[in-house]
């Protein structure tokens, strides 16, 4: 299946325990859309108004993180979710997922109400976070992985360092690596590549500063590394399953 892929739109993770995911979120400093409602999201403002720009937390069997890339038109299966705000508003969701299609963990998506996961007391975050900039995953064949990704997506790639490959559709940028070229680059936080390949395993996020987000970590008592940049890193086994990157705007 080949579309035309506005943008990155989303970090699907379907998890046994969602719930206890979004517990260590909450203390990396996140807000989550309430509980109760599945799926649970980490939203960030987006770049576009009509391409959101976060993370759900999904139950189900196998466990799986995959980007969910977003198109204009789109036939499948439709989705609705509701929530409600603080204030006793309710926030109604429709969402058109495809069907995955490889080479690694992704599905299409189109948005019937993309306002929904742009809610002002959702898109602000204790720990300064503004935006979901990238997404990492690991492959034995990046090269291979992210040609086929280019004909899917009608994407563009470039070959950033040897072993990572950037596709690229619109802001949220897939960063595709080499077991050996992704530890070396974590090796703070002792990055492990995943036994079956190709998988998602990261995501950086944009964040306002580094040292009120270091404080806010320590106060609750979530290891992390320091990265050059000011980066601040987090391991997947504070996060369900993730390596987080925040990355300081100033």
């Amino acid at each position: 299946m080949k579309i035309s892929a506005r943008d990155i739109d989303h970090l699907s993770l379907t998890l046994t325990d969602p719930e206890s995911a979004a517990t260590r979120l909450q203390q990396l400093g996140f807000n989550l859309t309430p509980e109760g409602v599945e799926p649970r999201c980490i939203c960030f403002q987006p770049d576009q108004d009509d391409v959101p720009n976060y993370l759900e937390l999904l139950q189900g069997e196998p466990p799986v993180i995959a980007v969910a890339a977003n198109v204009t038109e789109l036939e499948g299966e439709e989705r609705t979710h509701a929530w409600e705000t603080n204030d006793g508003y309710e926030v109604d969701a429709g969402v058109v997922v495809g069907e995955s299609d490889g080479p690694l963990p992704w599905f299409p998506v189109r948005h019937e109400t993309p306002d929904a996961f742009m809610e002002p007391e959702w898109i602000v975050h204790p720990n300064g976070a503004l935006a979901m900039m990238a997404v990492h995953a690991v492959a034995e064949n990046p090269k291979e992985i992210a040609k086929a990704l280019k004909e899917k997506w009608s994407a563009k790639v470039e070959e950033i360092l040897d072993g990572c490959l950037l596709v690229k559709t619109g802001t949220v940028e897939l960063l595709i690596w080499s077991a050996a070229a992704y530890q070396s680059e974590y090796k703070a936080i002792e990055a492990i590549a995943p036994q079956e390949l190709p998988a998602i395993v990261g995501v950086t996020i944009a964040v306002e500063r580094a040292r009120p987000l270091q404080a806010l970590l320590r106060a609750n008592n979530v290891p992390f590394a320091l990265a050059e940049g000011d980066r601040v890193l987090t391991g997947p086994d504070q996060s369900g399953g993730l390596m987080f990157e925040f990355l300081p705007q100033n």
